[in-house]
């Protein structure tokens, strides 16, 4: 069954091959009839396929290490080995320095007693700083307490003045009503004794009017008559001459004088003077504490406003100094001695790099020995074109070259900053990491890297060499009704074979994939190069 099947297969596949021939030759024949006999010329074209394409940019650098570290010294001593130089590789836990021990104590014991010293010195200028920030912090807190307070004193001596001068006001005016009120009455009085006066005189009169002098000239007249008769006595003229003479007194009013009424005083004088005793003593002593109160504001903003004393250059630089040390300085004399006994070991595989010392070097605490970089941690700083820079992007895969041997990279940094080269163009910097490293790996030798930046599966594309490029964009060259057309394209992804078409063609579409010296317009005939 399955050979049948084949064979069927592989008839098919030769009688359309010969179909195929036959039609291109009879294409070929009734071009030349139709141009008067003379022979059209073919042209090579390619199919539009369907596949993936990836678009790479090229980079080079140097090989650095992501993982460095600097040793220093733990201890003040001498390097007694030291069997590694600049150059060198070594691996995790290998010895790299020894120390001589023999005047590591007291060495030590005078380091840590100065490093002592320079703590207390830091911790007292430190407790000085504070101290005064804080006495100038509780002054700046306290101005706003005392100025409340001030103004409450003032408030509080405002009022007393004001009741004092309410109780002067007061004893003034109660004077004044006082006198007013004994005015008033001994005016009253005055009338009244006026009054009296006129009523006396009224009766008085009343009474002289019709009783006093009635009965005197009723006693007059029986005088006269008395007097006129015959046998009157001799008496009787000289009564009633007594009589004519000493007529009554006729009333006379009584005289009221004002000035007996009179009130002394005018209610202005001082002699309604008011207690203010005890509100006078309020007074100075709320003028007191005011002034204390505004004495103590005065000093307090003085202190506020004071330039506080903070830690000198030479303190800081002492702090830092310190931070550096702090690993150092919480250790005790014994650890020191462990450390120097311990020595310098390696931490991870890696090559030795700036080696400050050498065997029989004498070293003091904290001193720079030597960097040690990791061949297992390690990436290519490589620099790409300004044209590329938006191609490539983090966690893109690369393919890196060093020497004869190639390794598997990573994308991990993109610098934001270009930076030119020696001839002026502008660089983006690019770290890659360096997947699978091995021991061909070498710190600070070139590297070429071949980053996949972009990729399309799936796509119809063209041969790079059947795409041209025009001042209006993309196009390729079709053979339409016999005749070289121009048709305009739209391209994506472009690798260094092949170039992904997102407009203009799709799959199946035959290009012609070189002009030659043909131009458009030109009749040929196409003819689909062998795979």
């Amino acid at each position: 069954m399955k050979k049948g099947i084949l064979k069927s297969k592989n008839g098919i596949m030769l009688i359309t091959l010969g179909v195929v021939v036959i039609m291109v030759i009879l294409i070929a024949v009734i071009g030349s009839m139709n141009q008067g006999g003379e022979s059209v010329p073919t042209i090579e074209t390619v199919a539009v396929t369907k596949g993936n394409v990836t678009q790479e940019v090229d980079a080079s650098g140097n090989v650095e290490s992501e993982q460095k570290k600097t040793f220093f010294s733990p201890v003040n001593g001498e390097i007694q080995t030291m069997p590694v130089e600049a150059g060198d590789t070594v691996e995790a836990g290998q010895p790299i320095i020894g120390f001589n021990l023999e005047t590591l104590e007291s060495e030590n014991q005078r380091a840590q007693l100065n490093v002592r010293s320079g703590q207390l010195e830091l911790t007292d200028a430190q407790q000085q700083a504070a101290d005064a920030a804080a006495k100038q912090e509780e002054a700046q807190a306290r101005i706003p307490e005392l100025e409340a307070q001030i103004a409450e004193k003032q408030d509080q001596i405002s009022g007393l003045q004001q009741q004092i001068t309410d109780a002067q006001s007061q004893a003034a005016a109660d004077a004044q009503a006082a006198a007013q009120q004994a005015a008033q009455e001994a005016a009253q009085a005055y009338e009244a004794a006026v009054a009296q006066a006129e009523q006396e005189y009224q009766q008085a009169k009343e009474e002289y009017d019709t009783v006093t002098l009635p009965e005197y000239q009723k006693k007059l007249e029986e005088l006269r008559t008395q007097m006129d008769e015959e046998n009157a006595p001799a008496s009787a003229r000289a009564d009633y001459e007594y009589a004519l003479n000493n007529p009554p007194e006729e009333p006379v009013k009584r005289e009221v004088n004002a000035a007996d009424f009179a009130v002394s005083g005018t209610g202005t004088d001082t002699s309604a003077v008011p207690d203010t005793s005890d509100l006078q003593f309020q007074l100075e002593s709320a003028s007191q504490e005011l002034a204390q109160l505004q004495s103590e504001l005065a000093s307090q903003e003085a202190l506020a406003e004071a330039d506080t004393t903070g830690l000198t250059a030479a303190a800081q630089e002492r702090m830092q100094i310190s931070n550096n040390l702090a690993e150092l300085e919480a250790k005790n004399l014994q650890e020191l001695i462990e450390e120097g006994r311990k020595g310098l070991q390696a931490e991870f595989k890696g090559v030795i790099s700036d080696a400050q010392v050498t065997q029989g070097a004498t070293v003091t605490q904290g001193m720079e020995l030597f960097t040690l970089q990791s061949t297992e941690q390690v990436c290519v700083e490589a620099n790409i074109s300004k044209y590329d820079f938006d191609k490539v992007k983090e966690g893109q895969k690369a393919s890196i070259t060093l020497g004869d041997s190639e390794y598997q990279g990573t994308v991990e940094k993109i610098s934001k900053i270009a930076i030119p080269n020696e001839q002026g163009t502008p660089l983006i910097g690019v770290t890659i990491h360096i997947d699978n490293p091995d021991d061909n790996i070498f710190i600070g030798v070139e590297a070429q890297a071949s980053i996949q930046a972009a990729q399309a599966k799936d796509v119809p594309l063209l041969p790079v060499e059947a795409v041209n490029i025009g001042k209006d964009g993309s196009f390729c060259y079709v053979v339409e009704d016999g005749k070289i057309t121009e048709k305009a394209i739209e391209t994506g992804v472009t690798s260094d074979s092949y170039v992904e078409i997102t407009k203009g063609l799709q799959a199946g579409d035959q290009v012609i994939r070189d002009i030659g010296s043909h131009e458009v317009g030109d009749s040929v005939v196409a003819v689909e190069a062998a795979r």
